[in-house]
């Protein structure tokens, strides 16, 4: 392709034959090292926007991205809805009662969820990650999702239970 170039290769290649000596090549190699190491930012430059312009914030997508970066072998990042659970409600606190729900040969387990979790606070999406990358690189983890989200979508960043 166009943009695979051996500069080392090429700075041979244009010498006489004649010249093709191993002190010359060396030395026309030394004098092409500046251009080679440019090339070399740019075509990693270009690899990184390639990348960027094929991740889009389509959940799929944006999960894919963010374990790529964030946690590449054992990708445990994954993003939910933003209305993750229905409220269970007991009483009001006004009410001031004692809670019997079940009794003990019903056996019936009733898990109460945090606020985050229930009610609608507004979070199209939750990203769930993992204490240790929450806690070294949240920044980071905020501005990968902020450059892919779509524009107007709110969400948070919570701690995998």
């Amino acid at each position: 392709m166009w943009y695979k170039i051996d500069y080392n290769k090429l700075a041979a290649l244009y010498l006489p034959t004649f010249l093709r000596k191993e002190g010359l090549v060396a030395f026309l190699q030394a004098l092409i090292k500046p251009i080679d190491s440019l090339y070399y930012l740019w075509y990693n430059w270009r690899i990184e926007n390639i990348y960027k312009v094929e991740h889009t914030g389509q959940v799929c997508s944006l999960r894919g991205s963010l374990n790529d970066k964030f946690d590449p072998q054992q990708r445990r990042i994954y993003i939910g809805n933003g209305l993750e659970r229905e409220p269970f409600y007991i009483f009001t606190e006004a009410e001031n009662q004692e809670v019997w729900l079940y009794t003990e040969m019903e056996d019936d387990i009733i898990w109460l969820y945090t606020d985050d979790e229930t009610s609608d606070s507004g979070y199209d999406f939750i990203v769930w990650v993992p204490q240790e990358l929450y806690d070294t690189q949240i920044f980071g983890l905020r501005a990968h999702i902020e450059f892919y989200k779509t524009g107007g979508k709110h969400y948070t960043i919570l701690i995998i239970p």
